[in-house]
Protein backbone atom coordinates (compact mmCIF):
# COMPACT_ATOMS: atom_id res chain seq x y z
CA UNK A 1 0.00 0.00 0.00
CA UNK A 2 1.65 3.12 -0.45
CA UNK A 3 1.74 6.02 1.51
CA UNK A 4 -1.10 8.63 -0.36
CA UNK A 5 -3.42 6.06 0.21
CA UNK A 6 -2.52 5.17 3.43
CA UNK A 7 -3.13 9.07 4.62
CA UNK A 8 -6.50 8.93 2.48
CA UNK A 9 -7.46 5.51 4.40
CA UNK A 10 -6.79 7.45 8.10
CA UNK A 11 -9.12 10.58 7.02
CA UNK A 12 -11.36 8.42 6.00
CA UNK A 13 -11.81 6.20 9.07
CA UNK A 14 -11.32 10.33 11.10
CA UNK A 15 -14.63 11.30 8.86
CA UNK A 16 -12.15 14.74 7.84
CA UNK A 17 -11.08 15.38 4.32
CA UNK A 18 -7.18 15.03 3.65
CA UNK A 19 -6.94 18.94 3.48
CA UNK A 20 -8.46 19.29 7.17
CA UNK A 21 -6.10 15.97 7.60
CA UNK A 22 -3.20 18.21 6.46
CA UNK A 23 -4.65 21.27 8.56
CA UNK A 24 -4.67 19.65 11.90
CA UNK A 25 -1.33 17.70 11.13
CA UNK A 26 0.36 21.08 10.64
CA UNK A 27 -0.84 22.68 13.68
CA UNK A 28 -0.47 18.95 15.90
CA UNK A 29 3.33 19.18 14.73
CA UNK A 30 3.93 23.24 14.84
CA UNK A 31 5.34 23.06 11.28
CA UNK A 32 4.69 24.86 8.30
CA UNK A 33 2.08 22.44 5.65
CA UNK A 34 0.02 24.03 3.09
CA UNK A 35 -2.45 21.73 2.04
CA UNK A 36 -1.19 21.70 -1.74
CA UNK A 37 2.28 21.41 -1.11
CA UNK A 38 1.70 18.19 0.99
CA UNK A 39 -0.72 17.12 -1.74
CA UNK A 40 1.68 17.15 -4.11
CA UNK A 41 4.40 15.35 -1.94
CA UNK A 42 1.56 12.72 -1.24
CA UNK A 43 1.10 12.37 -5.61
CA UNK A 44 4.40 12.37 -5.73
CA UNK A 45 5.39 9.58 -3.08
CA UNK A 46 7.42 11.89 -0.79
CA UNK A 47 6.19 12.12 2.20
CA UNK A 48 8.67 10.96 4.70
CA UNK A 49 7.92 8.22 6.98
CA UNK A 50 8.58 9.66 10.06
CA UNK A 51 5.59 12.37 8.85
CA UNK A 52 3.03 9.20 8.21
CA UNK A 53 4.43 7.53 11.89
CA UNK A 54 3.30 11.32 13.41
CA UNK A 55 0.09 11.68 11.53
CA UNK A 56 -1.04 8.05 12.94
CA UNK A 57 -0.53 9.25 16.16
CA UNK A 58 -2.07 12.06 16.18
CA UNK A 59 -5.05 10.12 15.22
CA UNK A 60 -3.99 7.37 17.45
CA UNK A 61 -2.73 4.75 15.53
CA UNK A 62 0.26 2.58 15.31
CA UNK A 63 2.06 1.55 12.51
CA UNK A 64 3.18 -1.85 13.33
CA UNK A 65 5.50 -4.45 11.08
CA UNK A 66 4.70 -7.91 11.39
CA UNK A 67 7.29 -10.59 9.75
CA UNK A 68 5.45 -12.62 7.13
CA UNK A 69 5.49 -16.01 7.33
CA UNK A 70 7.98 -17.71 5.43
CA UNK A 71 6.97 -20.74 2.86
Amino acid sequence: MDVSRTIKIFAAEENISVAELIRRFAKYSGKEYSTQSFSNRLRNGTVHFNEVEQIAKMLGYRIKFEKEDEQ
